[in-house]
């Protein structure tokens, strides 16, 4: 037998000697809907747990604040589905969906900072608030669930991932405290509603390249 072929046919053993079940991932809507669903619903017990402010009827008819809340809502939805859809190497062809939550989290900066700049009277006393405590209860539930959930995927950009993650789950928890506290300070709000945040995305994704690897 020629050298050559003996060569090609004893590499072909040695790959398919390797060869192992691959079980296909389902598509990414069947994934990422019962995920929202139950985050939704464990945000939702929370804030029951917690009580939802005072005002919170009076709230509910105002313009400024649907329009927030909107805004953080259509970020957390966004961001999830390309989270699932970035467990896929490809994304299934559908890069054009980060351009969404990315855009939402680009009006919410715009909001908050129009907002500091027009409201901003005071700055509240740098201390460890009830605020941060149910920041953590909205959170830490959520983050470990999908970040569990798209482990289990392949990812070729894990920073991305760990983005998009830290957007869906800081957009429910940040909905939760705009329902649960009663302060409309700006100040408060930022330090105390959008920084914890901040610090649970940068934790996601200092982990991402460790979590998210094939």
């Amino acid at each position: 037998m020629d050298v050559r072929v003996e060569n090609t046919t004893n590499l072909i053993d040695s790959l398919a000697s390797d060869l192992q079940q691959v079980q296909v991932v389902g598509h990414p809507l069947k994934q990422v809907l019962p995920w929202f669903v139950l985050a939704v619903l464990y945000v939702t017990f929370a804030v029951a747990v917690l009580g939802a402010r005072a005002d919170i009827a009076e709230r509910m008819f105002q313009s400024v604040y649907l329009f927030e809340i909107g805004l953080v809502l259509a970020m957390s939805v966004s961001a999830a589905f390309c989270s699932i859809w970035l467990c896929i190497p490809d994304m299934r062809g559908q890069r054009w969906m980060l351009a969404l939550p990315v855009s939402f989290f680009g009006a919410l900066l715009v909001w908050l900072g129009l907002r500091f700049g027009l409201d901003f009277s005071h700055m509240p006393h740098l201390e460890w608030h009830q605020c941060i405590n149910e920041a953590l209860v909205f959170g830490v539930i959520p983050v470990i669930s999908l970040s569990y959930l798209t482990s289990r995927g392949k990812t070729t950009q894990p920073n991305v991932l760990s983005f998009m993650n830290a957007l869906a789950i800081g957009g429910l928890g940040y909905i939760g405290l705009r329902i649960t506290c009663p302060s409309e300070d700006i100040a408060h709000i930022l330090l105390f509603h959008f920084l914890p945040y901040v610090f649970i995305g940068l934790g996601v994704w200092a982990s991402g390249r460790k979590i998210y690897r094939w």
